[in-house]
């Protein structure tokens, strides 16, 4: 494991005012144990904001290499036992696409994971593609949908041509990746003219994350990236799209899983938390709330 000071991705500022201390040792070895619905802790590095355009970001953050690592190697059995939350989440996002493009088309779900929005997809009539670097997920993925395509890889290794997909969708992605500029500029040429693209993501401008402030949950190590509106649409612009549409998000999940990711915290009595997120009944009782994270519609410009 490497740590690396990043410069910024939109100005390429490397001046940095400190916002808020690391929660977990900077020598702390094991990123994986940090990382997924399955993680086994729960904290971040330090989080700093560009002195330059105010991206908020972790600096210094796990290297490129160790994140490939550990994204290929992820197995992630807490993901699936949220199932029913996630299918609903992803048909809400369909919708939110048929907003946009009416006409069902070719997709492109990056970061696609057990494939259940590009199952969604493809039932709705899209001719979906899934893309995910982990050998697990993608495995997953095949089964629930055979009907679908779906390919383990990078970003950089993928090899669509120009102009394959009406629509690519990066659902919870951006934050993780470490070239988000590099990464929007490369889902532009897969693109056709005009297409579109969709995001959620964490928003560091969001009522919930000023509210909290150093205790807003979505602070974690494996999120490298938080970005407002505004910051967000500096990258998209540079990147040759038009920021549309942003919405707030809310989150679905079962009562079992939030007790599990409390139980995430080594100061939140993780023991009884993880005893109590065992109950089968907990996983029955589902909770919709707001975490400060928002849905994104931008258009590539012709």
């Amino acid at each position: 494991m490497t740590l690396v000071v990043a410069p910024c991705p939109i100005c390429d500022g490397v001046n940095h005012r400190p916002l808020y201390a690391a929660t977990i040792p900077l020598d702390a070895n094991d990123a994986a144990a940090y990382c997924g619905s399955s993680r086994i802790r729960a904290g971040h590095l330090p989080i700093v904001q560009c002195a330059g355009c105010g991206l908020v970001m972790t600096n210094p953050q796990d290297d490129s290499g160790t994140l490939a690592r550990v994204y290929a190697a992820h197995v992630d059995a807490a993901y699936e036992l949220e199932y029913e939350n996630r299918r609903r989440a992803a048909e809400r996002h369909l919708r939110f696409v048929a907003g946009y493009q009416a006409r069902p088309g070719r997709i492109l779900d990056i970061g696609c994971a057990t494939g259940i929005f590009a199952s969604a997809a493809q039932k709705s009539g899209w001719a979906a593609t899934g893309l995910d670097t982990s050998e697990w997920m993608v495995s997953v993925a095949r089964q629930r949908c055979p009907e679908a395509t779906f390919e383990v890889g990078t970003l950089e290794n993928a090899a669509f041509a120009p102009g394959s997909f009406e629509v690519i969708t990066l659902w919870d992605v951006l934050e993780h990746l470490s070239e988000p500029l590099a990464t929007l500029r490369r889902v532009r040429e897969w693109l056709v003219p005009n297409g579109w693209l969709f995001l959620s993501l964490p928003n560091r401008g969001s009522a919930v994350a000023r509210i909290m402030g150093k205790r807003w949950p979505m602070l974690l190590r494996e999120h490298l990236w938080y970005f407002s509106p505004a910051t967000l649409e500096k990258l998209l612009t540079c990147c040759e799209f038009d920021l549309v549409r942003t919405r707030p998000k809310l989150v679905r999940f079962s009562l079992a899983n939030v007790l599990g990711r409390l139980a995430q915290y080594p100061t939140l009595m993780p023991e009884a938390l993880g005893r109590m997120s065992r109950i089968s009944m907990f996983r029955r009782i589902r909770l919709q709330f707001p975490m400060g994270e928002i849905d994104v519609a931008a258009k590539a410009r012709g």
